[in-house]
């Protein structure tokens, strides 16, 4: 099975993917471009049967003011690509675990984080 992570900000998307259960990063885009970019890559690639969203929660499992944008874009996922599986996924620290790796922010080290935390949550 084959997935794709996103991690959706208000300016930039981190997109990751996965080989033999190892996540990858793939592409940093503009949020506007994120549509478009799945369908192509969906087009190249047929075998991505899930897509996860990072759901972002604060420290305390509270909303947040972006969780409402994320699961609006992921309603917006849901009707683009009704064959995929959207799954929403709880993964607080990886803007954190990302920023370790690097002086600065990685959205797509982001998504990598949280592609491999619904990987390894699903291995059991």
């Amino acid at each position: 099975m084959s997935y794709i992570a996103i991690d959706l900000g208000n300016k930039r998307v981190g997109i990751a993917t996965c080989t033999e259960n190892i996540a990858f990063p793939e592409a940093v885009i503009t949020r506007t471009e994120v549509v478009g970019w799945l369908k192509k890559y969906f087009k190249n690639n047929a075998g991505v049967e899930k897509i996860v969203v990072w759901l972002p929660y604060d420290l305390y499992g509270k909303d947040t003011r972006q969780l409402d944008k994320t699961l609006k874009f992921t309603q917006k996922l849901k009707d683009i690509f009704p064959e995929k599986s959207i799954i929403g996924h709880d993964e607080r620290f990886s803007s954190f675990q990302a920023s370790q790796w690097f002086n600065d922010h990685r959205d797509d080290i982001a998504a990598q984080c949280i592609l491999q935390s619904y990987i390894d949550s699903i291995k059991t």
